[in-house]
């Protein structure tokens, strides 16, 4: 059971780190504008980015666990408990990595959340 909750907290550290990757690949690309042509322009300078291809290859790699993560723990419980625990991971390797701001209000989210992972999990 410890092997399976770790490959699944795994899930989520991946997860973390890929958009930490697409978080400092996108702000190194500047100011984006959202139409059809800036989309087609865009691609290229995406694909130049290292960031941006460290954070696709850590998603591929997410991917391939989770696949084999879904074979060992119910849908119903795994997505939530590995959707929590991104949230507050990310909250937390943003706060520090890219020094953005939390609000007390979202660190009571936080404690809330940690209350309902354990909720989730099986018992036994």
């Amino acid at each position: 059971m410890i092997l399976k909750l770790l490959l699944a907290l795994v899930v989520s550290l991946l997860t973390a780190t890929g958009q930490l990757c697409l978080k400092k690949g996108a702000l190194g690309l500047g100011e984006v504008e959202f139409s059809f042509s800036t989309i087609l322009s865009f691609i290229p300078r995406a694909f130049q980015s290292g960031w941006l291809m460290l954070g696709i290859f850590i998603f591929g790699i997410d991917f391939l666990v989770y696949l084999f993560v879904l074979t060992k723990f119910q849908l119903n419980i795994l997505y939530p408990a590995i959707v929590s625990a991104g949230i507050i991971l990310i909250s937390l390797a943003s706060w520090l990595f890219l020094k953005e701001s939390i609000s007390l209000l979202q660190v009571l989210g936080i404690i809330v959340i940690i209350f309902g992972i354990f909720l989730l999990m099986p018992r036994g």
